[in-house]
């Protein structure tokens, strides 16, 4: 019987001790998928906000300027909803944003 990659992904990643890193780079890789969603009435949003890096359940998010930083803080509890939902579980706690 066939079963897909993605259903060995965490059992490998665990025990080659990469758990983490994976676990960081897949929820980058959704926030990436996010963003247009994210900020639908901006324009080319995904050159201006980009993820940084996640650990300890905190996304920090890279943006262009201090306007998008604000804009990235005051729809940070929808973005962590959304990103929590997508995700399926509760594993952004907090988002950062910083500069470029």
């Amino acid at each position: 019987m066939f079963e897909p990659f993605q259903n060995f992904m965490n059992t490998a990643a665990g025990r080659f001790g990469v758990y983490r890193e994976v676990k960081a780079a897949d929820i980058c890789q959704k926030f990436r998928t996010l963003i247009p969603e994210l900020f639908p009435d901006k324009e080319s949003p995904g050159e201006s906000v980009s993820p940084a890096f996640y650990k300890d359940s905190v996304l920090v998010v890279n943006v262009a300027s201090s306007a998008w930083a604000q804009e990235v803080v005051m729809r940070k509890g929808k973005i962590i909803a959304e990103m929590n939902d997508k995700i399926g579980q509760v594993v952004i706690k907090n988002l950062r944003a910083q500069l470029k």
